[in-house]
């Protein structure tokens, strides 16, 4: 059984050699790095072979013909489905939490936190429904996350009877209706 050799003192020999050897390694990396196939600015042979956009029947063969319907399940549809998540979770912790009254105030709360928002996400889509573009959806997205911490906030500081529990978890079933509408398609 081999044993590890003790490390070396700073200014040794040893320690020299490793800095000399670790030099010629970058070396080596850099030549590997100039021989490199994958990278974006590597010469080529040739010309790139032009992308081809799949025909309809090709598509349909990779991945089925209900894999190209329109989705029934719209924006405003997931809001509404966020809200009914909502309510019956309020009123499951208004009835079976210890005390009704601040149990489903919180819960009702905590799934607004996550509808409000939702749903001015969704409105903003349906007003940019003919001019879409991928920075309205981001700047959206960003609003949303910015009203949502505001929200948060919000409730924290005006409601004294908070019950993070309640909040909490119905904030996490509201915010996981989207898995469930994506599943539905």
């Amino acid at each position: 059984m081999a044993t590890d050799p003790k490390p070396p003192r700073a200014g040794s020999n040893t320690d020299r050699t490793e800095r000399t050897s670790g030099r010629q390694a970058d070396e080596w990396d850099r030549d590997a790095w100039d021989r490199d196939d994958w990278r974006d600015d590597a010469s080529d042979d040739g010309p790139a072979a032009p992308i081809q956009p799949l025909s309809h029947d090709d598509a349909v063969s990779l991945f089925g013909e209900r894999a190209l319907r329109p989705s029934r399940m719209t924006p405003g549809k997931v809001v509404l489905a966020q809200v009914a998540v909502t309510l019956l979770s309020a009123i499951g912790w208004a009835v079976f939490g210890p005390e009704a009254g601040p149990y489903g105030w919180s819960a009702l709360f905590g799934g607004a936190v996550c509808c409000v928002p939702s749903a001015f996400f969704a409105f903003r889509l349906w007003l940019a429904r003919d001019r879409a573009s991928i920075g309205g959806l981001v700047v959206g997205e960003a609003i949303k996350v910015m009203a949502t911490v505001a929200l948060f906030v919000l409730v924290v500081v005006l409601y004294r009877d908070l019950r993070w529990v309640p909040m909490l978890v119905t904030f996490l079933l509201a915010l996981k209706t989207y898995w469930v509408a994506l599943a539905i398609r």
